[in-house]
């Protein structure tokens, strides 16, 4: 069996928290086809910390305000939709069972900076973790290798002796392209299965039963 790690890993959306409905219907139902797509592509440079996001959706909404008549959402709208998650219990408490078994727990998550704010002051992670790592606050995102590599960096650790969790095949290869110890978690299998994946890295976990 593989020594347990240090220091794991987490990604938020998929693992820790999840959506409070599809945000690419009801980004499209509002606007027209193809909406969603382009409000997820301005997201891209907020997400590597290049700009903020209300800056990029404020150009968003002026470039489609030009090409329809009515557009019946404003940039405070969309923001919003940003701040409709909810923290999954079960998955918190897998967190707090792993901190409690000597890991360190640190957020690995693609954020930008009007998440970021949100989690810290809204939802109060940084009680529930031992540090984080927003991807614009990096200045990369993930799977780009550059993200995990910074987080090597900054740990001072060997990567072998740092796990990943994921909900996103790529999100995970990524992780490993780099000598990461990265694992896959199905947010359908709940938090049983979020216990059997995390149980390779960290193997006290096998003992904590999850209903």
């Amino acid at each position: 069996m593989s020594a347990p790690v240090e220091v794991l890993l987490w990604d938020c959306d998929g693992v820790l928290q999840h959506g409070r409905f599809d945000w690419r219907a009801r980004l499209d139902g509002q606007v027209g086809d193809g909406f969603a797509d382009r409000v997820f592509e301005a997201e891209l440079p907020a997400l590597r910390g290049e700009r903020p996001l209300r800056e990029v959706l404020e150009e968003l909404l002026h470039v489609v305000r030009e090409e329809r008549d009515h557009v019946p959402v404003t940039v405070a709208d969309l923001l919003d939709i940003w701040e409709q998650f909810d923290l999954d219990p079960e998955a918190v408490a897998v967190l707090t069972a792993v901190r409690d078994l000597g890991v360190r727990c640190m957020l690995a998550t693609n954020q930008q900076d009007h998440r970021v704010r949100h989690m810290r002051e809204v939802r109060g992670y940084d009680d529930l973790v031992d540090g984080s790592y927003y991807s614009s606050e990096i200045g990369a995102m993930k799977p780009d290798p550059a993200f995990f590599e910074h987080i090597l960096d900054d740990l001072d650790l060997p990567a072998e002796r740092v796990g990943f969790v994921d909900d996103l095949p790529g999100n995970v290869e990524a992780a490993r392209s780099v000598g990461i110890r990265g694992v896959r978690h199905d947010p359908a299998s709940g938090a049983r299965g979020l216990v059997d994946a995390l149980t390779p890295l960290v193997p006290a976990l096998a003992d904590l039963h999850t209903t």
